[in-house]
């Protein structure tokens, strides 16, 4: 649910498009919320050519940066030229997840819109392990808890492999505003989920977790399931205006009973606002170092080191000092790729999982190689992780100033130590 946010770092998964369709010139976006968090990525620890490293990570943050700008400048205005217009609320679907704990459903969870993190309710993940998302299409991802609040019964979770790029965005407007045209989401037969009707009957107090007074609750009018808990409430265009979580509702001389009810955008912002700097998915990791080279008749990056234990040395790429024993990396998934950065850039948007095509030249031939990208192996993802976080900037807001509307965005990290 891509609430054009700014979290914190990691966030850089592009919003989906469905179909053909026109994007607008960058002038005809101005006032479109940018998301720009930053990817928290895995750096080789290699001391070879260290200058080219340093530089390849300096450019790759730039072009990181810029192309999801870019990215979310388009997919956050799209035309509906040369297309139907989609049903909000089956484009909202898209965006929703059934968690699950070997496969026993535990509740629903919404897409970030952007960023590919999913924002859900506490209560029902219990422990907080093993957590599946099941995604629209079937498919089915670990999570982990990256950020939570006990108080508003809040979870952002972190996707460990993969990458889902439908997702969810806030609505400008609040829940009450948006009158009776909402709708939530509920478990129907065979793990599918499908959209019914609420309405909001009106604000109270609540006690969330740790005794917190919670002033600001939506009473919701419809009845929710236990499996319904986590899941969005959207407006008549598909954005979101409450997160379904639970609280304890008091009554007079009697303990409290835990109910459903809606936590409002404004906190869920709020929330977001303080996602912790490491809770990002794992960065996708090739395992050479490289610099770039050019033959004459073919530009690239060439291989000085491969990591033993990476996919790069599983897919048998060849690293040396002497370019004629080293492979020169041309192209990843048709992408020319001439330089350190634009290699790193090239990985960086890619997730853990992926499977790429490496077109490479060497000892006078050019050949191709089919590699699954992993995280970085223990010792070096630590460090990476260390290095990232004392690098990461948080980003403020989630969509846009409150007084200006203006972007704000991130700086990116690092590029993948690829």
């Amino acid at each position: 649910m891509a609430f054009r946010k700014a979290a914190t770092a990691g966030s850089r998964k592009s919003s989906y498009t469905r179909g053909v369709t026109i994007r607008r010139p960058p002038s005809a976006v101005t006032g479109v919320a940018v998301l720009a968090a930053m990817l928290a990525v895995a750096t080789d620890t290699s001391a070879q050519d260290a200058s080219g490293s340093d530089l390849a990570r300096e450019a790759g943050q730039t072009a990181h940066a810029l192309g999801d700008a870019a990215e979310s400048y388009a997919d956050g205005e799209l035309e509906a030229a040369d297309r139907p217009a989609e049903n909000p609320l089956e484009r909202a679907r898209q965006g929703v997840v059934l968690l699950e704990r070997r496969g026993k459903a535990l509740g629903l969870g919404s897409v970030l819109q952007g960023d590919g993190r999913i924002l859900t309710a506490l209560s029902p993940l219990g422990h907080g392990n093993d957590v599946d998302a099941r995604f629209a299409d079937g498919s089915v991802m670990r999570v982990r808890v990256g950020h939570s609040d006990r108080a508003w019964d809040l979870a952002l979770l972190v996707p460990q492999n993969g990458r889902w790029t439908e997702g969810l965005r806030a609505s400008r407007r609040s829940a009450r505003a948006a009158g009776a045209s909402l709708s939530t989401f509920s478990m129907i037969n065979k793990k599918q989920i499908a959209p019914s009707r609420t309405i909001i009957k009106g604000r109270r107090t609540l006690i969330g977790g740790d005794s917190e007074l919670l002033r600001d609750g939506l009473e919701l009018a419809s009845r929710m399931r236990s499996t319904d808990i986590g899941g969005p409430v959207v407006d008549d265009k598909g954005d979101v205006v409450a997160v379904v979580a639970r609280a304890c509702a008091p009554v007079a001389k009697s303990p409290c009973s835990m109910v459903p009810y809606g936590v409002p955008v404004s906190a869920v912002k709020a929330f977001l606002r303080t996602v912790p700097v490491n809770a990002v998915p794992p960065a996708p990791w090739l395992g050479i170092q490289g610099a770039a080279a050019d033959t004459g008749a073919v530009r690239g990056v060439r291989v000085l080191s491969v990591h033993p234990h990476s996919p790069a040395a599983a897919a048998g790429l060849r690293g040396h000092s002497d370019p004629a024993k080293a492979d020169l990396v041309v192209a990843v998934d048709g992408s020319p790729v001439t330089s350190p950065e634009e290699l790193a850039a090239t990985i960086n948007r890619r997730a853990v999982g992926d499977t790429v095509q490496v077109l490479l030249f060497g000892e006078g031939r050019f050949r191709q190689v089919t590699l699954e990208l992993r995280a970085a192996p223990g010792a070096k993802a630590s460090q990476a992780a260390r290095t990232n976080r004392a690098r990461a900037q948080k980003v403020r807001n989630l969509s846009r100033s409150p007084k200006a509307g203006k972007r704000r965005r991130s700086k990116a990290h690092d590029p993948v130590g690829y």
